[in-house]
Parts: structure tokens; C-alpha cells; sequence
């Protein structure tokens, strides 16, 4: 079963399921996955019931499927080809203007530019992540800033999902946008598997110099 968004209107239905959280290990044992349906171009416009995985010996998977919560949808499969590590293939974003202290009168926008695999953030050459913290509205050269709201995953947790939110009117997270794939890699960075945000004039943010010495 994919644990990445699928396109809508694939898997035969309208509504693809899949595992927001990557598959378990055999030493796991059974484990509980979130199953979210993509709608509406939101990977996890639908929260479907959660179901349990195992992992097996001969590198396959079982699962205990339940019924949706929703019609219309379907569990998708897929051919599990083996990808390569997003820590040693990934795309460096270096734009001054995503730091979390940045505003200025261009409003840039996220959502006009072709997203593909995953990015790894620089600040004036340096590694920085992205903000798991609010961010204040018209900063990261937008009008509405894209920051993580859970923490980032340690290397062993391997690759992730969380949720994205955008600050507006006074709210945190008045946007929800696609959720987005994060893993931490050795050498103390992070890759994000960055797609296009559901509006225009956001942007995902990155930290700036004064997060990096605030962290020494």
C-alpha cells in the first residue's frame, strides 16, 4: 500500500487511501497507520479509520482493512520499488527571502512553482530548517507563511509526514495545506518533500542565522 499522497481519481475511485506514515519493520510487529483520502487537492482532505500493518519475513506486508469512513474511495496498492536515500539526493532551496524574519513589499508564491522530490533549505549558504513554530503573518516574503506544527523527526524515525499550516487573520493555522514529507538525516539537516500549496501568496518558510545561533 503507498505511503505517499496519490493523485485523486487513481486506484479506480475518486478518493485514493493511503498511509500517511512509512511502513513498519518485521521486528515492529503490528503496528497502527493514519489513512488519509486525497480530495479537493488536499493529500488528507479525508482522515479515514486507522488500520494495522505488519511487516513480514520474504519483505512483504499484511493488513487488517476496515471499512472507510467515506464512499467513493478505495485502498490503493503499489509496486514498491526501492528509492533513493533523500538525504544524498535532494535539491538545494538557498532563497534569502524564506527566513522567518524577511518581509518586503514582493509577495512570492509557492503555489506557481513545479515541485519535484525533495529540497534541502540554505540561508546564506548555511543549513537551516524549516520553522515547527508559528510564524508571523508577511514574513518568508509572502503574505501567509508555511511552517511545520509537529516537531522534526530524529534519523531513526526515518521519513515522515506532517501537517503544514499557513498564519492568517490573526490564526496560526487558518490554512491547512498538504501535508509534507520530512526526514532527518546524519550530519544534523533535513530534506522536505515540498508540494505545491492549495493557495497563492504563501510560501514555505526557512530559519534564519539568528535561529542557527539561537540554537548554539
Amino acid at each position: 500500500m503507498p505511503d505517499w499522497c496519490v493523485d485523486q481519481y487513481r486506484c479506480g475511485t475518486n478518493i485514493p487511501l493511503w498511509l500517511t506514515s512509512p511502513h513498519p519493520q518485521p521486528e515492529d510487529g503490528v503496528v497502527t497507520r493514519q489513512v488519509c483520502g486525497h480530495w479537493s487537492n488536499n493529500c488528507c482532505y479525508y482522515q479515514s479509520n486507522p488500520i494495522r500493518v505488519k511487516a513480514c519475513p520474504g519483505n512483504y506486508y499484511v493488513y487488517e482493512f476496515v471499512n472507510p469512513t467515506v464512499c467513493s474511495s478505495a485502498y490503493c496498492s503499489a509496486i514498491a520499488n526501492p528509492s533513493p536515500d533523500p538525504c544524498l539526493n535532494y535539491t538545494s532551496l538557498n532563497d534569502t527571502w524564506r527566513a522567518t524574519n524577511y518581509s518586503d513589499s514582493t509577495i512570492r508564491c509557492d503555489q506557481s512553482r513545479v515541485w519535484s522530490g525533495w529540497y534541502r533549505l540554505f540561508y546564506q549558504g548555511v543549513s537551516v530548517q524549516m520553522p515547527d513554530w508559528c510564524v508571523n503573518q508577511y514574513r518568508c516574503g509572502t503574505h501567509i507563511p508555511l511552517w511545520l506544527t509537529s516537531p522534526h523527526p530524529q534519523p531513526q524515525d526515518g521519513v515522515v509526514t506532517r501537517q503544514v499550516c499557513g498564519h492568517w487573520s490573526n490564526n496560526c493555522c487558518y490554512y491547512q495545506y498538504n501535508s509534507i514529507r520530512v526526514k532527518g538525516c546524519p550530519g544534523n539537516y533535513y530534506v522536505y518533500e515540498f508540494v505545491r500549496p492549495t493557495s497563492c501568496s504563501s510560501a514555505y518558510c526557512s530559519g534564519n542565522l539568528m535561529n542557527i545561533l539561537s540554537d548554539l
